[in-house]
Parts: C-alpha cells; structure tokens; sequence
C-alpha cells in the first residue's frame, strides 16, 4: 500500500512539473538591471551579447565607483556603464567618477531620476524619466488608435549620420537638463508636442548628452529601460544601443551594478534559481506538499504508544533483611557478632576520630566513649569487655548472648 502510495504522489509532481514546464512564462515588467535576471527589464541577455560584440572586454561588477577607484581602474582608461531607477550619488561616488573621468575613463548614467549641484562647479543636473512599464497602457492606447511611439533622433556627429529609431513612449524618458557654464553635446533628442499650446507646435527634449571632463567624458540618459534584455533584443532599438556603446571607441567596459535598487540584492539561497522560474517554484511547492502528505500518513500508520518505564525498586534492604535471616536460621551468631561489631567500630571512628583497634585496652578511648554518650565508663567498659570475650573463645554463643551484646552496641550508637 505504502509503495503504490508513493508511485501515485510521483507520477502526479511529475505531471504537474511537465505541465507548468511546459507553460508559457509570465513576464514581469519590473525593471531590475540585474545579470542574472532573464525578465524584460533585466540584463541577463543584454550582458551576454555585449560580451560577445566587445573587442576590448566587457564584465560586470556589484562594486562601486569607489571601490573600482582604489583598485586602480582609474589608471588605465575604462568605459563605465550604470543602469538604474534612481541615482543618488554621494559625496564620495562623484569624487570617485571624476577621479575616473580624469584619467581618460568615460562614464554612462542611465537613470530615471536624478538631482546633482556637485558634479561640476556652477552645474546642476536634472534627469526625468519613466521608471515602469505598464503593457495594458500600450494597448489601451492601441485599441484608441494612438500612436505609442516616441521618435528618438540621433544628432549628427562624425563619423556617424543622423538617425531615427521608433520606441514605446511607454519606456521612454522625459528629458536630461544640464545646467551651468559646462559644454554639453546633445547626442540624442525627441520632439514633443505641446499640448498646452498649440501655436508653438513642440520643443525638443534631450534624451542623451555629453560632457568633457578632464580627459574622459560623462554621458548622462534619461532611457535606462532601453538599455536592457528588451531593448538588445528589440530590432527598432537595438541599433540605437550599440550606436551608444560605440561612443566608448574601444575602451573595455565595466557594468556597475552597485547601484541597483536594493531590492535586487543578490539572494544567497540556492533555491534562488528554482523561485525565479514558475514551472520550478511549483514543483518546489508540489515537492513539499506531498512530502507533508507523505509524513502525515506514513506517521499514523507507524506511530506507537510509548511505554511508561517503571522505575527500579530499592532492593538494599530486602537483601539485608535476607541475609540477616539466613545468620539467623544457620546460628552463625560469633560471624554475626564479628560483622555488628566491625561496624560498631567503624561508626566510633567516624563520629569520634577515635582509633579503637585496642579498644579494650586503652582506658581513655573508653573514658572518651563515656563522655560522648553520658554512660559510665565501667558500664562501656563492661560492654566492650564482654563483646570481646565472647568473640575470643570458642564456646558457643547462644542467642540470647548475641542479641545483648548487639543491644549494647546499639545503645552506645544512639548515645553519640
């Protein structure tokens, strides 16, 4: 019963497992630029062509420009990219980027969110953006026959011509400001109607700018939804991330990924794997459900009452009252006489430190005897003789005799 029992729970975790594996994923717009993520918004497939398509090298890294700047990639010229949702940089993150920017490094902020007066001295840096998706949004606007579409313009810049690239205004940002005395190249840019007022038509917003700084050059975008599984494997906006990448003109790049959001953190269970796949979380779930089940009906069958353990019965004194009769029966009384009066002996010498191997000879162990128990001396001196000849001879030792010269060990015991 046991084993069909547990045939039937198998083959159903395996049905189920085949039937969730083989379901189609459900996709999770959340944008967590993590390496490991395959999700949309991840760059799990983003970091693996970049890879494959950078000559000079491309890793990813969970450090931070601090970090990075004391291990010395400040010496020798990198490309750092950061993608996140809101970048708030210290005072010692922007010391550290523009210790890189100084020696050669260029470095690209792809954020939604961004407040900065200490980058520059006199420049303020404001970044706007989206930082979700909302997939109903797009078709709501579809089914209103809208057009969902942002044009992003690629500036002229040589040796590359001016190019358009058609992108979800639903992932799209809003616009990079700088502000100050700092040259500042617009590399990208959209029109934008107003809709306040018609008779102006638009304006144009900045979606990706440069700036000197020092040796290297600081990119700032407002589109870091872009830059992500989605964006590498969109035909419409794949084209404008590696025109991006190609600004690092052979610089090894580095991603930063200190910056992520913080619920991103990398987890350190191992079933971290099987929890980011459906088909795998339920077979974990499936897997337990039917190990409780198995445990609960397993367990009744075989539990057992557990039985009360009596405790042992103190045997001393059955066997003392045992051997006591066995002396008695036999008349072995002088044996008897001789262990009583061991004892005796011993309990003087316990009590009353006395050393009484020549007890019948020494008057003051017996006048000492005397004094502890408040008998006369002549009467313990009688006793103690009597004892002694009884055991010196070889006469017999009727009972009556025994049972006196116990009584009078006893009596002088009691007395101490």
């Amino acid at each position: 019963m046991n084993k069909r029992f547990l045939f039937f729970i198998g083959l159903f975790l395996l049905l189920v497992f085949l039937l969730e594996w083989s379901a189609p994923s459900k996709f999770v717009w959340k944008p967590t630029f993590s390496h490991t993520d395959e999700q949309p918004f991840g760059c799990s497939v983003f970091d693996t062509l970049l890879q494959k398509s950078i000559p000079a090298g491309y890793q990813v890294t969970r450090k931070t420009f601090p970090q990075l700047e004391r291990e010395g990639y400040g010496k020798n010229p990198h490309a750092f990219l950061v993608q996140t949702v809101d970048f708030s940089p210290t005072a010692t993150d922007l010391r550290a980027i523009k210790e890189l920017l100084k020696g050669g490094s260029k470095v690209l902020i792809a954020t939604s969110s961004m407040d900065c007066d200490s980058l520059s001295k006199g420049t303020y840096v404001t970044i706007t953006g989206s930082s979700g998706f909302s997939p109903q949004w797009v078709q709501a606007s579809i089914e209103n026959h809208d057009i969902p579409f942002d044009t992003l313009e690629w500036c002229d810049q040589v040796p590359y011509p001016a190019g358009t690239y058609a992108v979800y205004s639903a992932i799209t940002g809003q616009n990079v400001s700088v502000n100050g005395k700092i040259q500042c190249d617009t590399l990208v840019k959209c029109w934008v109607e107003d809709e306040d007022d018609d008779s102006l038509g638009g304006y144009w917003q900045s979606r990706l700018v440069s700036m000197k700084y020092g040796k290297g050059e600081l990119f700032l975008s407002c589109e870091p939804l872009l830059l992500t599984n989605y964006g590498i494997l969109d035909s419409q906006i794949n084209g404008l991330i590696f025109r991006i990448m190609s600004q690092f003109r052979g610089l090894p790049v580095v991603r930063v990924e200190g910056y992520m959001p913080k619920s991103e953190e990398q987890a350190s269970s191992p079933f971290r794997f099987f929890f980011q796949h459906r088909a795998l979380r339920w077979a974990v779930y499936l897997a337990l459900l039917g190990l409780l089940l198995f445990c609960v009906f397993y367990a009744r069958r075989r539990q057992r009452v557990i039985p009360v353990v009596k405790e042992p019965d103190n045997k001393s004194l059955e066997f003392v009252r045992l051997i006591g009769t066995l002396y008695h029966q036999r008349h072995v009384n002088r044996d008897l006489l001789q262990k009583k009066y061991d004892y005796f002996c011993e309990t003087l010498r316990r009590q009353l430190m006395i050393d009484i191997e020549d007890l019948a000879s020494n008057a003051d162990i017996v006048r000492q005897i005397a004094q502890h128990t408040g008998l006369e001396t002549a009467e313990v001196q009688t006793i103690i003789d009597r004892i002694n000849r009884y055991l010196g001879t070889q006469d017999e030792l009727t009972d009556a005799m025994l049972r006196q010269a116990i009584d009078n060990m006893d009596k002088i015991i009691n007395n101490l």
